[in-house]
């Protein structure tokens, strides 16, 4: 079994645990919590008998499971846990995030906004970079990396319940038009609630590490983007600043100790 399917199934079977050991669920949220973790379990068991096709596996199921891993994590949240969100403010204001975030221009404010948006199509990007410039190419390590990074970030939510700095605020942290994209797209497909560690900050330097051995200055690019991301991230107050140092961690550590 591929190493990103079988990574997949022991997240699944890890939701539907924490849907009966979380305390404070509601029975309609462990309900829910369990039947995705049926849905991608089944999802698994049909990438892992279905012949090798690169369409299938390759670049349609990996992100499928991505979503359904994100969104089973949310099932799981109860209630914000107020010491762990002052724990992570503290850290943001120590750094003045506020402050720098106010003192950005706009072009440099769009910008930011416009990469952690693109942090959707940079994973597949990121892979057509390392199909076509690595030596030595295997999609299979790639999805690895990549889904394995995200598994860790969602499969904290259960215990660390958070919400995103910019629940605390009326105020945007800047003016910027991309903004409400952003929040547009938040408020359609995300989960409502923060992750620790950060997804984003985690995937897009996992895609950098993924391409560093290709060639190009598609690789050069890709590692910008990833900075980008994570200081959208961050000055966006879309994550703490711990989230994303959190996420660098993940990430890094994931694709060291991951075999190719």
């Amino acid at each position: 079994m591929r190493l990103w399917v079988a990574a997949g199934g022991v997240f699944f079977l890890y939701v539907a645990a924490c849907a009966v050991l979380v305390p404070g669920l509601s029975r309609a949220r462990r309900f829910s919590a369990a039947a995705v973790s049926v849905l991608g379990i089944a999802v698994v068991l049909f990438l892992h008998v279905l012949p090798h096709q690169v369409l299938v596996h390759e670049w349609v199921f990996p992100p499928i499971l991505l979503l359904l891993a994100y969104w089973a994590s949310g099932l799981l949240f109860v209630a914000p846990m107020p010491a762990i969100e002052r724990a992570l403010s503290d850290v943001d204001r120590r750094l003045q995030v506020d402050a720098r975030a106010a003192r950005l221009p706009r072009p440099l404010a769009e910008l930011l906004e416009l990469a952690y948006l693109g942090v959707y199509p940079l994973i597949p990007l990121s892979l057509a970079i390392h199909l076509l410039g690595s030596p030595s190419p295997d999609p299979d390590w790639f999805w690895s990396v990549v889904l394995v990074t995200d598994f860790v970030c969602f499969g904290f939510l259960p215990w660390v319940q958070t919400r995103p700095p910019r629940a605390f605020v009326r105020t945007n942290p800047w003016t910027s038009a991309v903004r409400g994209l952003n929040l547009h797209v938040l408020r359609r497909g995300s989960i409502q609630v923060n992750t620790f560690p950060s997804g984003h900050a985690a995937e897009a330097l996992a895609a950098a590490l993924l391409v560093s051995d290709a060639a190009g200055p598609a690789v050069l690019a890709v590692w910008v983007s990833a900075a980008l991301v994570s200081a959208g991230a961050v000055l966006g107050r879309y994550h703490y600043a711990a989230d994303a140092f959190a996420g660098w961690i993940v990430a890094g550590l994931v694709w060291y100790c991951t075999p190719r």
